[in-house]
C-alpha cells in the first residue's frame, strides 16, 4: 500500500467515525430493501413492450438505478462484469462487446452487440463505452436478437434507459477521489457528478439535467518521455430532458446529451520479446492520444388508449473520434510502422414508429412497427512512414417492417412468433494514396423469432426460443487496395435457447438458467489473398463457427438488510470449418492453415460475477464484489492463452436520507490482468487493466 492509500485510510475513518454520530435515515428504496425480505419484480421493455422481466422468453439481465449505485457502476465496462457470458475487449480506443463467444474481425467498426441509450443506436463501437449517470436501468439481452432490433445485434443488445423527470423535485451531487495503489505511478483521479429534475408545470411539464466529469493521469508511464500521465483520463458528458404530459394519454420527451473526452492511449506494451517492458509501463515515442466528442437529440412521443399504445421515437446522434496511435508500440523512429492517426466520424439519424396492444391478461398480445435510418461514416487514416493518406466513405440507409405476437392458451402456455424484414442500401467509397475504389451493396433479410413458453408454477416459467440475427456486410477501410479486397458479405447466426425463470421461498430467492447453442454461418475474418502482382489482405466470409453454453443467474435475500447477487457462464466457441490464407513465418509467401476445432479468439471460458452487501439498521453497509473471468485464447492459432483471473471490489459506507459517504476499493489484491492480448508478429502485445484504486464517496441528495 503506497502512502496515499494510506493516508486515505486514515481519513477514510475520520469520515465514517464522523458520519456515525449523525442520525440514520436511508432513502425510501434502500430502506425497504433493508426492512423487506422480497425481491423487487422488474417490468422491462426488453421486446419493445413492456413486461415482467421473469416471465419473457429472453435471457435478460436488468441493473437497476439501485443496483448499480449499490455496486458503483459507473460505465459499460463494469456494468458487462455484472453479467454471465458477456465480456468487453478493451482496447485503446475501441469497445468490443462480446456475448456468448460471438465476435467480430479485427479492424471492424461495429460491434456484435447492439447498444441502445433511449431507444437510439449507438452505431460503432468506440462509442460503446458510456458513461452511466442518472440512469433508470439497464436491460442487457444475451442471443440474437435480429427480430425486434435487426441488424448488428447478433449477439444480444443492450438497452440503456435514462431516468425521466416527474412530480418529484430531486437533487443529487456526488463526488470521489481515488488513487492508484498499483501502476507505476501515484496519481489522483477525480470524478464529479449532479443529477437535479423538478415540475415546471405540476402535472404537465418536467426538467431533468445530469453531468458528470473524470479527470486523472491514469496508472500507465512512459519510459520514452519519462511521462506519467501515458493513460490520461479526462472525460465530461452531460443530458437535459424536457418532459410534457399535456393529458393522461400523452407522455412527450425531448432530450438532447453532450460528450467531450480527451484521453491518452499509450497503453499497449509488449510482454515478451526484444522491447518488453514491465507492467503499466510502456516505450513509445508518440504521445498517443484519443478525441471524443459527439451529441445526439431524441424525441419520444407515446399515447396510450383504449387497449392500443403508439410509440415515435426520432433520433439524431453525431459522434467523431479522433485517435493516434504509436502503431509499432516502440521507441524506435525507424520502426516500419510508424504513428497512425485515425478519425471517425459518424452521423447518425432513426426514426420507429410502433403500435402494441395495451392491455395485460388477455389472451392475445401483439406489437408492429415500422424503421428506418440513415447514416453517414467518414474514416480518415494517416500513417506518417507508410505515407498513406486513406480517405473512405460509407453511406447506409435502410428500413424495416417488424412484429410479434404472443397468444396464451389454458392461462399458462405463451406461443410467441415474431418476424422482422431488414432492408439496406450501402456505398462506399475508398481513396487510397491515388487509388480509387468503389462499390455498392444490397440487402435484405428476413429474420424470425419463435417462442414456446409455459407457467409451470405462479413463481417458475419455462421457454424455448430460437432466433436469428446478422452482422452487416461492409467495406474494408483499413486494408483495401482495389475492388477485390473491399467489400464483405453479412454473417449469420441461429440460436436456439432453453430457459427456466424462477422464484422461490415467497420470492426471497430468484434463480435462472440458460442453456444455448449457437450456429454461425458466413463469419467474417480478415485473411491473405494474391492481388494483380501483390497480396492483399481482405475479410472474407470464410468461416463456420459454433457457440454453446450455459448461465445460471441467482439474486436473493435471505434475511433483512442482505442481499446476494450472483451469476456464472459458460462457453465453448469454436471453429467448425475455417482455412485461412495468411503469411508463411518468413513472410515471403502465403500459406494455407487449417483452424477446423479451434476456439475463437477473445472469447472467455467462463466469466462469473457473486455481490453480497448487507445494510445494518444504523445506516452503515458493507459490500463484496468479485468478478471472474476465465482463460482465453488472444489468437486464431491458439497459441497465446491468457490465463483466468478474478477482480474483488469492496466497499464500506454510510447512508442516511440527504447524505452517503463510502470507502471502496476496486481491484484490492492488485491482480495483474489484461484487457486485451494480440499476437503481434510472434510477440505479445497486451493492454494492462486497472491495478488497485482506493477511493471515498461522498454524496449528497434533496
Amino acid at each position: 500500500m503506497n502512502r496515499f492509500a494510506g493516508y486515505l485510510l486514515l481519513l477514510s475513518v475520520l469520515l465514517l467515525g464522523a458520519a456515525s454520530a449523525l442520525p440514520a435515515a436511508a432513502s425510501d428504496e434502500k430502506r425497504a430493501a433493508t426492512e423487506s425480505y422480497q425481491l423487487e419484480t422488474y417490468r422491462v421493455t426488453a421486446q419493445k413492450t413492456e413486461a415482467d422481466a421473469q416471465k419473457i422468453p429472453v435471457s435478460v439481465t436488468v441493473a437497476s438505478e439501485t443496483m448499480l449505485d449499490d455496486a458503483d457502476i459507473d460505465d459499460t465496462i463494469e456494468l458487462t462484469r455484472l453479467v454471465p457470458n458477456v465480456y468487453l475487449k478493451k482496447s485503446t480506443s475501441e469497445n468490443v462487446i462480446i456475448m456468448r463467444g460471438l465476435t467480430s474481425f479485427e479492424s471492424s467498426i461495429y460491434s456484435p452487440t447492439a447498444v441502445y441509450v433511449d431507444d437510439l443506436l449507438v452505431p460503432l463501437h468506440y462509442g460503446h463505452l458510456v458513461d452511466l449517470v442518472d440512469i433508470d436501468r439497464a436491460e442487457i439481452l444475451r442471443g440474437p436478437q435480429g427480430s425486434l432490433y435487426g441488424g448488428n445485434s447478433l449477439a444480444g443488445v443492450i438497452n440503456i434507459i435514462t431516468r425521466r423527470p416527474d412530480n418529484k423535485t430531486r437533487l443529487k451531487l456526488h463526488g470521489d477521489i481515488s488513487g492508484y495503489a498499483g501502476g507505476g505511478n501515484n496519481s489522483l483521479e477525480y470524478n464529479i457528478g449532479l443529477s437535479a429534475a423538478a415540475p415546471l408545470v405540476s402535472d404537465r411539464l418536467y426538467l431533468s439535467v445530469a453531468g458528470s466529469w473524470t479527470k486523472g493521469d491514469g496508472f500507465m508511464t512512459n519510459c520514452y518521455f519519462d511521462d506519467d500521465t501515458a493513460g490520461r483520463v479526462d472525460r465530461k458528458n452531460a443530458r437535459a430532458v424536457l418532459r410534457w404530459t399535456p393529458a393522461p394519454a400523452f407522455d412527450i420527451s425531448f432530450s438532447a446529451d453532450i460528450l467531450d473526452n480527451d484521453d491518452r492511449i499509450a497503453v499497449y506494451r509488449f510482454d515478451d520479446g526484444y522491447y518488453r517492458t514491465a507492467p503499466y509501463t510502456v516505450d513509445q515515442d508518440t504521445v498517443a492520444f484519443q478525441k471524443e466528442s459527439g451529441h445526439s437529440r431524441n424525441l419520444r412521443v407515446a399515447y396510450t388508449g383504449d387497449g392500443l399504445k403508439f410509440l415515435s421515437v426520432t433520433g439524431f446522434r453525431d459522434y467523431t473520434n479522433e485517435n493516434l496511435q504509436d502503431y509499432d508500440n516502440t521507441a524506435d523512429p525507424m520502426n516500419y510502422y510508424g504513428a497512425h492517426l485515425s478519425d471517425y466520424d459518424d452521423r447518425f439519424i432513426s426514426q420507429e414508429f410502433r403500435l402494441s396492444s395495451a392491455r395485460d391478461g388477455v389472451p392475445f398480445t401483439w406489437l408492429m412497427g415500422l424503421y428506418g435510418f440513415t447514416e453517414e461514416t467518414d474514416i480518415n487514416q494517416d500513417n506518417d512512414v507508410w505515407m498513406q493518406y486513406a480517405d473512405t466513405a460509407i453511406d447506409t440507409e435502410g428500413y424495416a417492417v417488424f412484429g410479434e405476437g404472443t397468444y396464451t392458451l389454458f392461462d399458462r402456455l405463451h406461443l410467441t412468433a415474431g418476424l422482422r424484414y431488414d432492408v439496406r442500401k450501402t456505398e462506399g467509397e475508398k481513396v487510397d494514396s491515388g487509388i480509387a475504389i468503389a462499390d455498392d451493396m444490397d440487402n435484405a433479410e428476413v429474420l424470425p423469432k419463435v417462442s414456446i413458453g409455459y407457467d409451470l408454477t405462479d413463481a417458475a416459467y419455462g421457454y424455448i426460443t430460437v432466433s436469428r440475427g446478422f452482422l452487416a456486410g461492409g467495406y474494408n477501410y483499413s486494408n483495401a487496395v482495389d475492388t477485390a479486397s473491399f467489400a464483405y458479405d453479412p454473417e449469420y447466426t441461429l440460436n436456439y435457447e432453453l430457459g427456466f425463470k424462477t422464484g422461490w421461498l415467497d420470492n426471497r430467492l430468484q434463480a435462472n438458467l440458460a442453456l444455448f447453442y449457437i450456429d454461425m454461418t458466413d463469419k467474417q475474418a480478415v485473411q491473405m489473398d494474391y492481388g494483380e502482382g501483390y497480396i492483399i489482405t481482405k475479410v472474407d466470409n470464410a468461416a463456420e463457427a459454433h457457440s454453446r453454453g450455459v448461465e445460471l443467474e441467482l439474486r436473493a435475500r435471505p434475511a433483512r438488510g442482505w442481499d446476494i447477487s450472483a451469476g456464472i457462464g459458460y462457453t465453448d466457441a469454436e471453429y467448425d470449418e475455417w482455412i485461412a490464407t495468411e503469411w508463411n513465418s518468413d513472410y515471403t509467401d502465403l500459406t494455407r492453415n487449417d483452424y477446423s476445432g479451434k476456439t475463437v479468439p477473445s472469447v472467455p471460458e467462463y466469466t462469473g460475477h457473486l455481490g453480497i452487501q448487507y445494510r445494518y439498521a444504523g445506516g452503515f453497509f458493507t459490500r463484496v464484489d468479485v468478478n471472474a473471468v476465465g482463460p482465453l485464447y488472444a489468437d486464431q492459432k491458439n497459441r497465446l492463452k491468457e490465463d483466468a483471473y478474478a477482480l474483488v471490489n469492496l466497499q464500506l459506507g454510510y447512508e442516511t436520507e440527504h447524505f452517503d459517504v463510502v470507502v471502496w476499493g476496486k481491484n484490492v489484491f492488485d491482480t495483474e490482468y489484461h484487457t486485451v492480448t494480440y499476437d503481434w508478429d510472434g510477440w505479445k502485445m497486451v493492454q494492462d487493466g486497472d491495478p488497485a484504486r482506493f477511493g471515498i464517496r461522498v454524496v449528497t441528495r434533496f
